[in-house]
C-alpha cells in the first residue's frame, strides 16, 4: 500500500485535501454568505459530498492496481474545474463582503493539480 502511494504521492494528498474540504464544506451550513441566492445553493451538502467524492476517486486511483490514465485525466480535469471554481468564488466573496476566505490556498491547490494534469501521461 506504501508502494503506491509513494508512487502517486502528490494524487494521494491532493484527494485527502479534497476529502478534508467536502467534510468543512458539509459541515458548514452558513459558509458562504453572498450572493443571497446562490450561497443557498453553494452551501447545499451536495457541493461538498462532490469534492469529497473527487478526492475519494483520487485515493481510489492511486491504490488501484492497473491505474487507467483516462480515468486519471478525467479526474484531474473534474478537480482542477471544481477547485478552480471554488477559489474564484471564495475570492469574489471575499472582494465583496470583506470576511476573509481561503482563495489563496485553494488556488494553490488548483495550480498543483493543472501542473500534475499537465505532467500526467497520456499515451
Amino acid at each position: 500500500m506504501l508502494k503506491k502511494i509513494a508512487n502517486y504521492p502528490i494524487h494521494f494528498v491532493m484527494g485527502l485535501v479534497q476529502v478534508g474540504i467536502g467534510l468543512f464544506l458539509i459541515s458548514s451550513d452558513h459558509y458562504f454568505t453572498w450572493p443571497p441566492g446562490f450561497s443557498a445553493w453553494m452551501d447545499n451538502d451536495i457541493v461538498g459530498f462532490s469534492l469529497m467524492m473527487l478526492g475519494l476517486l483520487f485515493v481510489f486511483w492511486v491504490m488501484e492496481p492497473s491505474r487507467s490514465t483516462r480515468m486519471e485525466h478525467i479526474i484531474l480535469v473534474l478537480s482542477g474545474g471544481f477547485m478552480l471554481l471554488l477559489a474564484v468564488y471564495e475570492l469574489i466573496h471575499t472582494i465583496r463582503t470583506g470576511f476573509f476566505m481561503p482563495w489563496i490556498s485553494n488556488a494553490g491547490l488548483t495550480a498543483i493539480i493543472f501542473i500534475l494534469a499537465a505532467g500526467s501521461d497520456s499515451k
